[in-house]
């Protein structure tokens, strides 16, 4: 998770696509949204007011506000004592996500070839080089925020923004779930290198390739995942580890 310094800061900012700064709730949606996607909470994790609260540097209300839109959005669980949990999403369930995100991501990686820039292009490959050293030194925070970020460079690329706001919000269900993946640190390496033939793909200006290399890297990590993930309510054990 980030510091609490560090979150509190971002919050007091200004949108810099909004001229006027955001209502608090908002940015605590978006800080919370954000962490989701990106694989800061575990599966069954409780998210409750006070230690978000504490951890953003805000007041209750406005965490409050942000906890009952994820809820809606289906992002987090409401449990019978009325705290909110991270889902604990099943094999099955994991198996009909990836379906939706290969249409839509293979979509936005077939949307971008075309566009992207070289800088564009540039700024993903290094991102690409901070996934791999992130698996190199078992780093999982690092590596999920930068494997995150390097993918939805790739989607953002597209210049679709309703597709990337579909795409945002699969995440916005799976991201913590990805935190089993780093129970196999080969898988991890792996992972991080079938990142660079979408990089490839792109910068050959082959949208098939793109595709390919997009569905590829999503099926590769349901194959492993299904198996990990559970078939009911259980919680498989995240090996601790690997968290920073």
């Amino acid at each position: 998770m980030r510091t609490v310094a560090s979150s509190a800061k971002r919050l007091t900012e200004a949108n810099p696509a909004d001229p006027a700064n955001s209502p608090l709730h908002e940015n605590v949606y978006r800080e919370l949204r954000r962490d989701l996607i990106a694989g800061q909470f575990q599966p069954g994790e409780a998210v409750t007011l006070r230690g978000v609260a504490e951890r953003l540097g805000t007041s209750a209300m406005p965490v409050r506000e942000a906890l009952h839109r994820l809820v809606a959005e289906r992002a987090l669980d409401l449990g019978s004592n009325r705290t909110a949990r991270v889902p604990i999403v099943t094999s099955a369930k994991y198996a009909e996500i990836c379906e939706v995100r290969i249409a839509l991501e293979c979509l936005a990686a077939e949307k971008a070839t075309p566009l992207i820039t070289e800088h564009e292009l540039d700024r993903i490959q290094n991102l690409c080089a901070e996934v791999s050293a992130a698996a190199e030194r078992h780093d999982a925070t690092t590596y999920f925020a930068q494997n995150q970020e390097m993918h939805f460079s790739v989607y953002r690329a597209a210049r679709a923004p309703l597709l990337l706001d579909m795409i945002a919000g699969i995440w916005l269900r799976i991201g913590p779930t990805l935190n089993y993946l780093f129970d196999d640190i080969r898988f991890a390496g792996r992972a991080a290198a079938t990142n660079m033939s979408i990089v490839n793909a792109l910068r050959s200006r082959k949208s098939i390739a793109a595709r390919e290399a997009v569905a590829h890297d999503i099926s590769h990590a349901m194959v492993w995942l299904v198996q990990h993930l559970p078939h009911g309510d259980t919680i498989p054990a995240v090996n601790g580890k690997m968290r920073k």
